[in-house]
């Protein structure tokens, strides 16, 4: 993607002139915007059909017709199924599109009126919705390349070089890699590599293969693009993995740890725009995994669940810095913004046809579903919740009382327990506050300086 698609959809030329030159000279992370006009429904339609990698759409909802903005927001959710693009809502009559009501119905990710739109207020909004476009964009490309990763399954120095054109076939299609050069070298009596795998530089990486009791062979690996921490991680975990498979010395265990850290940088990365730190999701994953342990969980699918847990805020990545880091209490229509969060996590993770993805679906969407049905997204009660999400509702919600936030100091110890036995039957499910408390000295450990 060279440049950032912007669709701009509205029956009023004078509004496209007025926002191309507005956006004529933005940049964002090196590229620059592109504007696309459309001037009815069915315009933008086909403009849709043909370009799949816009990455916002502003809207308006009167053209034509006064609900043709409405059905093009369903066309792309439902229709294309495009999840990832930003629709923002702009219209000259509020009265027939009414804010509150139409951020509930429509899956948009702001609202306009015309009047507001100046030329700062224009290129703030352009360039957070861009952020959170490009943020998804990297969320779901890790995705898409963990999970072709995980394909890869070599056993042998004869598959050396097949290994190593995967890679290249891999990195090529989702992150633009076009130079691949590999070097290698034989008889290497020492690799300067502890572990199997040393980055010289974001675009260079060395790795070290035990091929016989004295001997070493040494690749150096070269990109014409930088690689993200992420994406290194990643790679990281694919080398380990096959270069153990072919020195024959691998555990089950040792890959399950790296694809789980992944996971865990993936959750760190919600993490940090939150301003919080990665402690947070890893004493969630090691809370629930005590839990679990006491309700039956076993062997694979304990890991599962802990490492599961980690992801349930997930969603958050969707949600507009403004409202997620806002210091003082929300108003309604930011809070329900807010608790989209948790649809938009089981969207993102429920696209995976895998155990532990699928895990990490339901406690995404279901951890702010509360014992006595008052929760969201869905109300749901009792056992009607899925038990992993139970687990977790209690979990997030006692370490995030137990310690600081960006709008609040962590509670006092006597306070935060208080709060759980209060809210048994309530909130939370009385087996797992039984046993929460039954452990509590285990899990208080974590919290010790």
């Amino acid at each position: 993607m060279n440049n950032w698609k912007i669709l701009i959809v509205d029956d009023e030329p004078d509004v496209h002139t007025l926002t191309s030159i507005i956006l004529k000279d933005i940049e964002f992370e090196g590229k620059k915007v592109e504007t696309i006009s459309a001037y009815s429904l069915d315009q933008a339609k086909e403009i849709l059909k043909n370009k799949k990698d816009i990455a916002l759409a502003i809207v308006d909802i009167v053209m034509e017709n006064k609900d043709d903005g409405f059905k093009l927001i369903q066309f792309i959710r439902e229709e294309v199924k495009n999840q990832l693009m930003r629709i923002v809502v702009r219209t000259g009559q509020p009265g027939v599109a009414p804010p509150r009501d139409i951020i509930l119905k429509y899956d948009i990710n702001d609202y306009r009126e015309k009047s507001e739109f100046s030329s700062n207020a224009l290129f703030t909004l352009v360039i957070s919705k861009l952020r959170e476009y490009s943020d998804l964009l990297e969320l779901y490309n890790q995705r898409e390349i963990l999970e072709e990763f995980a394909n890869i399954n070599f056993h042998n120095l004869d598959d050396l070089n097949l290994f190593f054109e995967k890679i290249k076939n891999i990195l090529s299609t989702n992150i633009n890699i076009e130079y691949f050069e590999l070097e290698s070298s034989e008889n290497e009596d020492k690799c300067d590599i502890i572990d199997k795998t040393l980055w010289k530089s974001n675009s260079e990486v060395e790795i070290c293969i035990k091929a016989e009791k004295e001997k070493r062979l040494k690749y150096t690996i070269k990109f014409d693009n930088q690689l993200s921490n992420a994406y290194k991680n990643i790679l990281n975990l694919t080398l380990s993995k096959q270069i153990l498979n072919i020195e024959n010395n691998i555990l089950s265990k040792e890959l399950i740890d790296n694809l789980y850290q992944i996971i865990y940088i993936l959750s760190e990365t919600t993490e940090t725009r939150s301003f919080e730190t990665g402690e947070h999701v890893k004493r969630v994953g090691l809370i629930t995994k005590i839990i679990a342990s006491e309700l039956g969980f076993k062997n694979q699918k304990l890991e599962f669940i802990s490492t599961a847990a980690m992801l349930h805020d997930i969603g958050k990545i969707g949600i507009p810095d403004a409202i997620l880091n806002k210091p003082t209490k929300l108003e309604d229509d930011e809070w329900e913004i807010m608790k989209q969060h948790t649809i938009i996590g089981y969207k993102i993770l429920s696209t995976v046809d895998n155990p532990l993805f699928k895990m990490a679906a339901n406690i995404a969407l279901c951890h702010h579903e509360n014992w006595d049905g008052s929760g969201y997204p869905k109300g749901l009660k009792g056992e009607e919740i899925p038990l992993e999400a139970r687990i977790v509702a209690l979990v997030d919600v006692y370490d995030a009382l137990s310690t600081d936030r960006v709008y609040r100091k962590a509670w006092p110890e006597e306070k935060v327990l208080k709060y759980i036995k209060e809210f048994n039957k309530k909130k939370f499910d009385p087996k797992i506050v039984e046993i929460f408390f039954n452990k509590y000295n285990k899990i208080k450990n974590f919290y010790k300086s």
